[in-house]
């Protein structure tokens, strides 16, 4: 028992290193004929490398539309003259699905979000905002302790189960032993 409690132990402590195909949701909004979907990693965002990935799709038809060109700005609320541009593209994703911007988040903050979507004569535009914060000011005692520690109470109540059965089959044993005597 204690190698399968040290296997869990290992693959939690090693889960926040992995990463899905487009990290947190941050908004999904109508951008003229287009619908945007925003993702972001980290989660939660702090100043250094961040992947900006965005699903477009076609208001009304399935699927996504591969073809657009996909600006990102970003514009911090407080210094508005403080601002990042960037060029979605599908070679930066993770998914052949997203187009995504890798990039190194400035600073800590509120930042306003605004993705532009081009395609052919079409375009549109949506925003939302982001909290940044910085970096290393992420405690992940409170995000990783959980897991183990629902483990560890389930391998104890295990445990307790399985000597108190025991115990009662040997208490039963017992008693049949002195009846039939």
């Amino acid at each position: 028992m204690p190698a399968a409690l040290l296997a869990v132990l290992t693959i939690f402590a090693c889960a926040n290193a992995a990463f899905g195909d487009g990290g947190r949701l941050r908004f999904r909004q109508p951008a003229g004929p287009f619908i945007v979907t925003l993702f972001t990693t980290p989660d939660p965002l702090t100043t250094g490398r961040a992947d900006f990935s965005v699903a477009v799709e076609r208001d009304g038809t399935p699927g996504i539309v591969q073809d657009a060109n996909v600006e990102i700005v970003l514009t911090a609320v407080d210094e508005h003259d403080r601002q990042v541009i960037l060029h979605a593209s599908h070679a930066a994703a993770t998914s052949k699905w997203l187009q995504a911007a890798n990039f190194s988040l400035p600073a800590r903050g509120l930042w306003r979000v605004q993705v532009v979507v081009r395609r052919g004569q079409e375009s549109g535009e949506c925003s939302g905002e982001v909290r940044v914060s910085a970096a290393g000011n992420r405690d992940l005692t409170w995000d990783v302790l959980p897991v183990p520690l629902a483990a560890l109470l389930f391998v104890l109540h295990e445990n307790r189960k399985r000597k108190y059965n025991q115990r009662r089959r040997n208490r039963m044993a017992s008693s049949d032993f002195r009846i039939r005597s």
